[in-house]
C-alpha cells in the first residue's frame, strides 16, 4: 500500500480499503455459510488475461446476461480471489472467480434416476432429461452425481456423461478401478452407444454418415458451442431413419467417436437440427433468450419443445470382471413418444 512521506496511509487508499472491507462484511451478513460461494470455472488462463470481468462472465457463463452480471458484481455476489472487484476490472492470469449460489436458488430438476441393470459393481442407470451430470453453472446439488450418491449408492460414480437435456443410459461403477477399466474401454472404442433422435425436416435417404471434425465454433458468441471445424477433433456419426413424418424424422444414431455435442452438431450440419435444441438452430440469440428468460414464445416457435429430443437408448460394453460383452437398452421415454406422436401424421 502506498504511503505518504511521514508514513501515514493516503486518504484515497484508506477509503478504498474501507469500502472493500464493508463489502466483504455485507457479504458475510447475507450468507449463512461460506460454502454458498463456490468456484466459477477454472482459474483464469493466459489467453483470457486482460479481459474485462463483466465481458468474460457474460461470454463464459450464459445463465446471466452481461447486465445481470454487472448487477451481481455490484451486490458483491461475485468475488475475485475472495475480494470484490468492479465490472471494469481487467482479469489477471491465475485469478479465481467465485459466485454466491446458495442451494435454494438452484433450478428444479427431474431427480428420478433408477438402475436398469447391475452386475459385479457395474450399473446402468437411467437419467432423465433436464438433469445435469456434474456441478456447474446454476447447479450444485441438483445433479446426476449427487442424486446417484444419495439415492442409489454413495460409492457409485458415472464413467461417461450425457448432456443435461439428454436422457438415457449412463454407465456407472462402484469403485475407481472399475471406472478406470471401463474408461479405457471408451478410449479403445470397445464401448458402443446408440441413440434415438427426433429432427426437424423429412429425411429422404434411409441412412447416411458424417465424418467431419468438431471443434469450438469460432464464429459463435457462445463459449460451449461446437461446430464442424478443420481445427477440431476427428468425429464420425452414423444416422438411420426409423420413421418419417411430413416435416420431422425419427432417427437411430450411432456415434463412433465421443466429441462434445457430436450428434447435435452433425445432425444440424446435415440440415436436420434436433427438435428442442436451443443451441444448434442457427441463431445464437435463441439460446441466449432461453438462458435469460426461459422457454419464451420466441424460443418455442423455433425449438418447438422444451426438451432436447435425444435419448441414449443402448450401450454395449465389455465387463472388466467377467470379460463378457453386455448390452443394456432403454426404450424411447414417454415424453419423447408424446412429442413424436404430436408432430403430425406419418407420411
Amino acid at each position: 500500500m502506498e504511503r505518504t512521506i511521514n508514513g501515514s496511509v493516503k486518504k484515497d487508499d484508506l477509503l478504498k480499503n474501507l469500502k472493500i472491507r464493508f463489502s466483504m462484511e455485507k457479504i458475510k451478513e447475507n450468507t449463512d455459510e461460506s460454502q454458498d460461494f463456490r468456484l466459477l470455472g477454472k482459474a483464469i488462463c493466459e489467453e483470457n488475461e486482460g479481459l474485462r470481468l463483466d465481458f468474460y462472465l457474460a461470454k463464459n457463463f450464459l445463465f446471466f446476461s452481461r447486465n445481470q452480471w454487472i448487477q451481481a458484481l455490484k451486490k458483491g455476489s461475485v468475488l475475485i480471489n475472495n475480494g470484490v472487484k468492479k465490472a471494469s476490472y481487467r482479469l489477471k492470469e491465475k485469478d479465481q472467480i467465485s459466485y454466491f449460489s446458495p442451494q435454494e436458488k438452484e433450478p428444479e430438476v427431474n431427480r428420478h434416476i433408477y438402475p436398469i441393470w447391475e452386475k459385479m459393481g457395474v450399473l446402468a442407470i437411467f437419467k432423465p432429461s433436464s438433469l445435469p451430470m456434474h456441478e456447474g453453472g446454476r447447479y450444485r446439488l441438483n445433479t446426476f452425481c449427487q442424486v446417484l450418491k444419495e439415492d442409489i449408492d454413495k460409492n457409485c460414480a458415472p464413467v461417461h456423461r450425457l448432456d443435461r437435456e439428454t436422457s438415457g443410459v449412463v454407465l456407472c461403477a462402484s469403485c475407481p478401478d472399475l471406472r478406470r477399466l471401463l474408461s479405457e474401454g471408451f478410449h479403445k472404442h470397445e464401448i458402443e452407444k446408440t441413440y434415438f433422435a427426433i429432427v426437424k425436416g423429412k429425411v429422404e435417404k434411409d441412412s447416411w454418415s458424417v465424418e467431419q471434425k468438431i471443434g469450438t465454433d469460432e464464429l459463435s458468441t457462445l463459449r460451449t458451442k461446437q461446430w464442424v471445424s478443420e481445427k477440431g477433433s476427428y468425429a464420425f456419426t452414423e444416422f438411420k431413419v426409423l420413421e418419417r413424418k411430413e416435416k420431422f424424422t425419427l432417427l437411430l444414431v450411432k456415434p463412433k467417436t465421443g466429441r462434445t455435442h457430436q450428434i447435435r452438431v452433425h445432425a444440424a450440419w446435415s440440415g436436420y437440427p434436433l427438435v428442442g435444441d436451443k443451441k444448434y438452430q442457427g441463431d445464437d440469440n435463441i439460446f441466449i433468450e432461453y438462458m435469460e428468460k426461459g422457454f419464451t414464445k420466441k424460443v418455442e416457435n423455433i425449438c418447438l419443445f422444451d426438451r432436447l429430443c435425444l435419448h441414449a437408448g443402448k450401450i454395449s460394453f465389455i465387463h472388466p470382471v467377467d470379460k463378457k460383452r453386455h448390452t443394456v437398452a432403454s426404450d424411447l421415454p414417454e415424453d419423447m413418444k408424446a412429442i413424436w406422436k404430436s408432430l403430425g401424421e406419418d407420411s
